[in-house]
C-alpha cells in the first residue's frame, strides 16, 4: 500500500498538470495536514516539475509556462522507442518525434 504523502503528492501533481493554481490553505483543508507537509510536498514536486509561486491575494502554486498538460505521460520505454525510431527517420520526421517527446515526455530542465 502506498503511503498517504505519496498519494497526496501524485494528486497535487495531477491537479497542477491540469492547469490548476493551488494554495497551501486549500490543500491543508483538503488533505487534513499542516502547512509544513504541504510546503514539503511542493518542494518534492518541484524536483520533477517547474513550479512557480505567487504570494498575496490571488497567489498560489502553478506550473511554469512550457510543460504541456500531458507532460510526463510517456513511459520510459515509449520514450526510448521513439528515440530509437528517430535515428532512422528523415529530418522532418525527426522534428515531429521531437515535438511529441516535448509534449508528452518527461519535463527536462535542459532541452536535449
Amino acid at each position: 500500500m502506498l503511503d498517504n504523502a505519496f498519494q497526496r503528492r501524485k494528486e497535487i501533481e495531477r491537479m497542477l498538470l491540469s492547469g490548476k493554481k493551488l494554495t497551501v490553505p486549500e490543500l491543508m483543508q483538503r488533505y487534513g495536514v499542516g502547512k509544513k507537509a504541504i510546503r514539503r510536498d511542493f518542494e518534492i514536486i518541484n524536483e520533477e516539475l517547474p513550479l512557480m509561486s505567487k504570494q498575496g491575494y490571488g497567489g498560489g502554486f502553478y506550473l511554469m509556462k512550457g510543460p504541456g498538460r500531458f507532460q510526463n505521460s510517456m513511459t520510459q520505454e515509449q520514450l526510448k522507442c521513439l528515440r530509437e525510431v528517430a535515428e532512422i527517420c528523415s529530418e522532418s520526421q525527426k522534428e515531429i518525434i521531437r515535438l511529441i517527446i516535448k509534449e508528452f515526455g518527461p519535463y527536462l530542465r535542459e532541452n536535449k
